[in-house]
């Protein structure tokens, strides 16, 4: 939101009011009205948007005579293998205050929004624009995982914690790691019985298995996106023959994995 006020309403979910400096993401990508009032007549956001020219961003004008309210809609695709659980533990509508945020008003700034209430975007700089809209969704979801009430459980929570989001950053920087729940314990300051003890009691699950499924998820991307050959992915996954890599990758994926590699190329 740059400007004013309005509601978004979700099928079977109360409104959600949205002022200036605040951002609502649906991370499941939920149908939903956005307006005020909300009872006024419905226009699909696809009627309104003209084709752009040369990449540019499109603005588009659309109510009554009521008080003016500009927002940027931004949108996002996910890989589901590399998103999942983190997504699947956000809300429908992830509601955050971005007030004082550098990166949106970088945003505006390259917009040509801040100053003017004109409708002429900026020329250019499209690249520049996409990785803005990149940092503001990183840095709302930083912020609403900050604002967590502490004591909760599962992802979000896991992330808040100092201990095991210490740990989970560990794990995702390098997943390939010969890690073990010790070692562990000695970069995050705490012992290895309390280390798993936390670990479990937070993210619900125990590190290992934890472990596992980072770097099967990991392994089913360097399949999408690289050449590198089975054997070699298994190899950083963990296990040592690639029989047994293919056995676990097809409990998680449902299909072996040189059928999700041949999948993604038939569909590139």
């Amino acid at each position: 939101m740059i400007d004013g006020t309005l509601e978004l309403k979700l099928a079977g979910a109360e409104p959600v009011g949205l002022g200036a400096g605040e951002i609502a993401f649906l991370p499941h990508g939920d149908a939903h009205l956005v307006g005020k009032p909300l009872d006024a007549p419905a226009k699909a956001l696809s009627s309104l948007v003209r084709a752009p020219v040369a990449g540019e961003p499109v603005p588009v004008s659309v109510g009554g005579d009521g008080g003016a309210t500009r927002w940027i809609v931004l949108s996002a695709t996910l890989e589901r293998h590399l998103s999942e659980p983190y997504v699947d533990a956000l809300p429908r509508v992830m509601r955050v205050d971005l007030g004082n945020s550098k990166v949106l008003d970088s945003l505006t700034d390259a917009l040509g929004l801040t100053l003017s209430a004109s409708d002429a975007p900026a020329v250019g700089a499209g690249a520049e624009r996409a990785s803005l809209a990149e940092l503001v969704l990183v840095e709302a979801m930083s912020r609403y995982v900050e604002r967590l009430a502490p004591g909760g459980k599962g992802w979000l929570a896991g992330l808040a914690d100092r201990y095991v989001g210490r740990a989970l950053a560990l794990v995702h920087g390098r997943p390939s790691e010969a890690w073990t729940v010790e070692k562990l314990g000695r970069q995050v300051g705490l012992s290895r019985s309390a280390l798993a003890e936390r670990f479990s009691d937070v993210m619900g699950e125990p590190i290992f298995g934890f472990l596992t499924r980072w770097r099967l998820q990991m392994a089913a991307e360097f399949l999408l996106t690289t050449p590198r050959s089975i054997e070699s992915i298994a190899h950083d996954a963990g296990y040592e023959s690639p029989g047994a890599f293919s056995a676990a990758f097809k409990r998680v994926f449902g299909k072996p994995p040189s059928t999700w590699r041949k999948r993604r190329r038939k569909g590139a």
